[in-house]
């Protein structure tokens, strides 16, 4: 009985150890603050890999040019396409965290909220709308 007392104590001892540990050495990290009305994300921010919750990815891509020329091509997966009856769109710069383009009957805005998280709105033909969170995709 009094092994499992001092087995228990060790246990206890241990755990509050490691939870005091990581609280300490992060106290000063602050959460990445969300995107406001001020925030200028870079192009390059933007490309990469974004998962959906149980479906591929969408994939974001940007031309080389800079200025109003400048592109993201985003590549929907084919589950998507399905429902918005194509997978490609080619969107200009609205501000400094969304980007928004027009292919057919679609319209597809891609909106950074952090520099992890992303949301795509597709608004189709009779005011049709979907909305998708993103997360980045590393």
């Amino acid at each position: 009985m009094k092994r499992l007392s001092a087995l228990s104590f060790a246990c206890v001892a241990a755990l509050g150890t490691s939870f005091a540990l990581p609280a300490t050495a992060h106290a000063g990290d602050a959460p990445p603050p969300l995107a406001d009305a001020h925030t200028q994300y870079p192009t390059s921010l933007f490309e990469g890999q974004w998962a959906i919750m149980a479906m591929s990815p969408v994939t974001v891509a940007a031309n080389k040019a800079l200025g109003p020329a400048a592109r993201l091509l985003v590549t929907l997966p084919d589950s998507l396409k399905k429902i918005v009856g194509q997978d490609r769109f080619s969107l200009s710069r609205q501000s400094g965290t969304s980007w928004k383009g027009t292919s057919g009957d679609a319209t597809l805005t891609f909106s950074l909220i952090s520099e992890n998280s992303a949301q795509i709105h597709i608004t189709g033909k009779d005011n049709h709308k979907l909305d998708l969170p993103l997360y980045r995709d590393n």
